[in-house]
């Protein structure tokens, strides 16, 4: 029973860690202080077309619809965006406007910072 909770202390922080993304990095920007609705572009979105809202995988032809839902419970009509450092600017593009579709006000790009900071 020792090792089965040893496992499972091990395996349970690689659960919650979410989509591996290269973020591009940015010298000048503030870091985030307030916690957001945060999209995920991965790079098997060229082939899949799915993106990631919060935790949850949502198809891009469905994510207006989940952001509208979204967007209804909140008072802040933002998200943070990110997208791995391969997309193309013009799919982030078709993101940002299937956002906006859904009633997002602001998009805030997320960066890396560089080492040193």
């Amino acid at each position: 029973m020792l090792v089965m909770l040893i496992v499972f202390m091990v395996a349970a922080p690689m659960m919650q860690r979410g989509l591996d993304v290269n973020l591009p990095e940015a010298r000048r920007a503030d870091p985030l202080t307030i916690q957001r609705l945060f999209v995920t572009v991965p790079l098997s979105f060229r082939s899949d077309g799915v993106v990631q809202v919060d935790e949850d995988p949502v198809p891009f032809d469905a994510l207006h619809e989940r952001i509208a839902v979204e967007m209804d419970a909140r008072t802040e009509r933002n998200v943070f965006l990110r997208g791995d450092g391969g997309i193309t600017y013009d799919e982030l593009m078709s993101v940002m406007d299937r956002l906006k579709q859904g009633g997002v006000e602001e998009v805030g790009l997320v960066v890396d910072f560089p080492d040193g900071r």
